[in-house]
């Protein structure tokens, strides 16, 4: 962090952050100990592990190698490269337990030597049973996929399967501990992309290179939730089944942004801190936090400070009449100031939070959500209306467009149904201004909407 000749005392640098409210290890950094990308496994839901088979298939049919797993019944899988465009993708069918144990990661193991050396390619383990806790507790220790097709159980149910034609959101999963990022591995990868059935998710507890809106970074520490879901689904007058108009994709992110909010509240009915999650224009989770300005001799009630926790990417990509829509989602979960997290909207850390749980909750409430979506699309986003304006952060809010010469103050009044626009009345009066959620930054602290600029 510093390099000081001679080196700052520890206690002093330790009391220094502790009375900013910063966290600090006395411990060194051990530079052996930086994380690196790790194999991921290709997982599925117990109950419906043929899930599995299917991915691993549909991939083959791709490469025009329907013959490469060999005899089903002797389940003799043989190893395959995908190669794409950012990434070569090595799927690897290993034995449990490895015969040796030679090094503080088990999962390299499950590889052959020197996997590592090139960075494109990205290993992935194809078990040939669902992971045991003896499993987990060696190869993914920071994350509990039983746990988290539990999770997914207990959302959902008494609710009924819709699509018949695929199966369930959560119930086909992709988990790394550490990868380059689970958004990245899907949109940049045209082929594999459009290869890979749908939905799937990609998870992990560590990204190194982590993406946010508009080419901004995303830090991915352990305690954040980071995930991608892809979808697939028709365009409508293009494709049978469900379908959508491409003037409606836009909502997704909304969409989205929702199953969040509403997972908050599956996770915390009581509602201690679920109601102080709100959403930011256009794809911003944030949370209400106590004010850090606030005066500890004043007794009046201060104004909580949002304080963002949470953002959400949606790429989409078009072929033979269907839209591959990738969700990419970063949210704080567990981690300690000074990131905000969710942990820290409670008096007390809640129990019912995990990163499997809150997956899961996102998950299911998002397929919820958007079957509803689909079933009514023709609508468009005017049945999520109030709920969306319910849990936003800029009802009436006064901002200046600086995208504007000269520039217009202009009162916030919503999101236009139609097409996903954020609606701004001039304050002098006079005609709605409509902006579209790309091409546009919200700087909500300094009340500015100005252009975004590229890079």
């Amino acid at each position: 962090m510093w390099n000081c000749t001679p080196p700052l005392p520890d206690v002093l640098l330790s009391r220094s952050l502790s009375a900013l409210g910063l966290c600090f290890s006395s411990q060194r950094a051990d530079p052996s100990l930086e994380p690196h990308i790790l194999p991921q496994f290709l997982l599925a839901r117990p109950d419906s592990w043929q899930v599995q088979q299917c991915v691993v298939q549909a991939l083959l049919g791709h490469l025009n190698l329907g013959s490469a797993v060999g005899d089903e019944s002797e389940r003799k899988w043989e190893s395959f490269v995908f190669e794409d465009v950012n990434d070569d993708f090595h799927f690897h069918f290993p034995s449990f337990p490895p015969t040796n144990r030679t090094t503080d990661l088990p999962i390299l193991e499950l590889i052959p030597p020197n996997s590592l050396s090139n960075p494109k390619v990205k290993h992935v383990l194809v078990p040939s049973r669902p992971l045991t806790s003896e499993d987990e507790r060696i190869y993914t220790p920071q994350f509990s996929p039983s746990a988290f097709f539990r999770a997914i159980d207990d959302f959902r149910s008494g609710t009924e399967d819709t699509n018949q034609d695929s199966w369930r959101i959560g119930e086909a999963l992709i988990y790394g501990e550490v990868v380059s990022s689970t958004q990245t591995m899907f949109d940049k990868n045209p082929s594999f992309l459009r290869a890979l059935p749908s939905p799937i998710v990609s998870l992990a507890t560590v990204q190194l290179a982590g993406r946010g809106r508009g080419g901004n970074a995303w830090l991915s520490p352990a305690g954040c939730l980071q995930m991608s879901l892809k979808i697939r689904v028709g365009l409508k007058g293009s494709s049978s089944g469900p379908t959508i108009l491409p003037s409606n994709l836009v909502f997704i992110q909304y969409l989205y942004a929702l199953a969040i909010i509403d997972a908050c509240h599956v996770l915390n009915p009581a509602s201690e801190w679920a109601h102080k999650v709100r959403l930011k224009w256009p794809n911003d989770i944030y949370g209400l936090f106590p004010s850090s300005k606030n005066n500890p001799t004043s007794n009046a009630k201060s104004t909580p400070e949002p304080r963002k926790i949470g953002g959400i990417l949606v790429n989409t990509s078009f072929g033979s009449g269907m839209a591959d829509v990738v969700i990419g989602s970063g949210l704080n979960v567990l981690n300690a100031p000074p990131i905000a997290s969710l942990a820290q909207l409670a008096s007390t850390p809640p129990p019912e939070l995990s990163v499997e749980r809150v997956a899961a909750a996102v998950l299911t409430s998002f397929e919820r959500i958007w079957s509803s979506f689909l079933q009514n699309e023709e609508q468009g986003f005017h049945p999520f209306m109030d709920q969306y304006l319910r849990s936003w952060l800029h009802s009436d809010q006064l901002v200046t467009l600086t995208n504007r010469t000269p520039h217009r103050s202009v009162r916030i009044v919503g999101i236009t149904s139609d097409h996903g626009l954020l609606r701004t009345v001039p304050m002098g009066g006079g005609e709605f201004i409509d902006l579209q959620p790309d091409g546009n930054s919200f700087d909500m602290m300094k009340g500015l909407i100005s252009t975004k600029k590229g890079r």
